[in-house]
């Protein structure tokens, strides 16, 4: 869902069933593409199982596949979970300077430390 069109066409969809015609109709207002484009999009949709197809003799309606909005809905929970028991920064505060950490690729050999690794901090 990165791509913005079929975001849009995901947002339509949400409020009913669409004709092909009038997604297109929208699409091509909103994001200045070709017909072409939005035919795109829509088949890619319909290929993952995110829309519902609708063949009358002349005209597609489509509309949003019930199972896609569940699923879309738990990953939702699954992502607020785990960012209210996010660990770090907290928002608008910065985290205190480390004293001693080291940003060069020198290192020290035989010692048990990686010179290559970037975040080393050093033992006095």
């Amino acid at each position: 869902m990165s791509e913005p069109i079929r975001r849009r066409i995901v947002e339509m969809l949400a409020s009913g069933e669409h004709l092909s015609g009038e997604i297109e109709a929208v699409i091509i207002h909103e994001f200045g593409v070709g017909r072409s484009a939005v035919q795109h999009h829509l088949a890619i949709l319909r290929r993952l199982d995110w829309v519902i197809v609708r063949d009358d003799w002349n005209m597609r309606g489509y509309r949003l596949n019930g199972e896609v909005v569940t699923r879309l809905a738990s990953e939702v929970r699954r992502i607020r979970r785990r960012w209210n028991r996010r660990i770090g920064w907290v928002d608008g505060v910065k985290p205190p300077a480390p004293s001693k950490l080291v940003l060069s690729r020198k290192g020290r050999r035989g010692r048990g430390m990686d010179p290559d690794d970037p975040w080393r901090v050093l033992s006095d």
